[in-house]
């Protein structure tokens, strides 16, 4: 028997937490800002667009509980109760604000999510949401599509959907849609066709928010689109052509819009003069003995003023997605790039791509200064919060191969 999850999460971190009694498994993948990814009905949705994230950002996938990887839930019966779960569950996660997108019952859990906590969402993505009714646009019943007919009702083209399917009849993927889809209709049960509260509710949702939709859904009529712009006139709308209910899987593509969107809401780094002798927001770190003083923070680039002791060094590592520089201001670095031994003084300006190997040593005898910037920032403000004052150097090691930063071993009788 078959997993039917096992293919699709594929190289995802998984976390499993226990909330209010309930086990609730995370998927992680990628480095940078949140990205919270709600799933439908369907837990084998989102996956390829989550990769597709990934690349700028950190993801983050929960179960719903009564889903997919998570416990059942006898006791959660409502989309609130699913909300105060994620109130929770983020809590417990120490996610204190982040990008949230949410798929059709997940985009209905989002939209309930961002009116109750709008604060703690920087950008709100409901790609073909359930949740809000429509008298110009109804949804058909589920209970009333027959197995043959869904696949039409999933995508425009039901061709280009059919690897998310078994090619023979699976039992364990039958078993898990079936429990999903049960589901689905314990929570709506109160109110099949969405929740008449919600539009007199959505004008909390004071964030960036991006409609995404398929031009030929028939799941979640296209139509409906429109009753959420009535209530969020400052949303943006992106139409798919010839797409259906399953926007991402049907058009890949459709996975830019996101980040995209996401990147337009990042707000404007703010301008100004950090004083010689101040730090970025007051933020200084001691990292093995090396002072690092802030002085620019964005998601674009970082860069801070750093004090080397005699004989500290950073031994030889790697940024996969990062390219880093330092501007010498006194004393003498030796800098080990790519196996290759140089020293760099005063007035020097030392490159070190991404993906190079590269150490930083201060062999001089005295003190020496830099001024170090990456870009882009991806997750290493967060390293250098993780490994302040940390005495441990395999400690460390461990916290940056967490941050995607990864250090070499040492050359062998070292």
């Amino acid at each position: 028997m078959s997993d039917p999850l096992a293919n699709l999460t594929a190289g995802f971190h998984r976390q499993d937490l226990v909330v209010n009694g309930i086990r609730t498994a995370v998927l992680t993948l990628g480095q940078g800002p949140d990205l919270v990814f709600l799933h439908g009905t369907g837990t084998f949705t989102g996956f390829e667009a989550a990769r597709h994230w990934a690349a700028t950002h950190r993801v983050v996938i929960p179960f719903h509980p009564g889903f997919g990887l998570s416990d059942d839930a006898p006791g959660i019966t409502t989309i609130e109760d699913v909300v105060f779960h994620y109130m929770a569950l983020f809590d417990a996660l120490k996610m204190e604000q982040f990008a949230l997108a949410g798929f059709s019952l997940g985009g209905w859990i989002a939209a309930e999510f961002a009116v109750r906590q709008p604060g703690r969402v920087s950008g709100l993505v409901l790609i073909a949401p359930a949740g809000l009714i429509s008298e110009a646009a109804p949804a058909p019943a589920m209970t009333s599509i027959t197995p043959p007919e869904l696949p039409a009702y999933l995508a425009h083209d039901p061709a280009r959907i059919l690897p998310l399917f078994p090619a023979a009849p699976d039992p364990a993927f039958d078993a898990a849609l079936g429990r999903e889809v049960g589901g689905f209709l314990k929570l709506s049960a109160p109110h099949p066709e969405g929740n008449p509260d919600l539009a007199r509710r959505l004008w909390r949702l004071t964030m960036p928010v991006l409609l995404l939709w398929g031009a030929e859904d028939r799941l979640r009529p296209t139509g409906q689109a429109q009753d959420w712009l009535a209530q969020l006139p400052g949303a943006e709308l992106a139409l798919v052509p010839a797409t259906g209910h399953l926007v991402l899987e049907e058009t890949p593509e459709s996975a830019g819009l996101v980040t995209g969107f996401l990147a337009r809401t990042v707000p404007a780094m703010p301008g100004g003069i950090t004083a010689q002798s101040g730090a970025w927001e007051s933020v200084t770190w001691n990292i093995l003995g090396q002072t690092y003083t802030l002085k620019q923070a964005g998601p674009d680039s970082m860069a801070w003023h750093a004090i080397f002791p005699a004989d500290t060094f950073v031994p030889p590592h790697v940024h996969p997605d990062q390219d880093e520089f330092i501007w010498v201001l006194s004393g003498e670095y030796t800098i080990r790039l790519n196996g290759a031994e140089q020293k760099a003084r005063p007035g020097d300006l030392v490159v070190m791509p991404r993906g190079i190997p590269h150490g930083i040593f201060n062999l001089s005898g005295s003190e020496a200064t830099c001024l170090f910037w990456v870009a882009p920032t991806r997750d290493l403000r967060a390293l250098f919060e993780a490994i302040h004052q940390v005495p441990d150097p395999a400690e460390v090691v461990r916290l940056a191969a967490l941050h995607n930063i990864h250090f070499l071993p040492p050359p062998a009788g070292a």
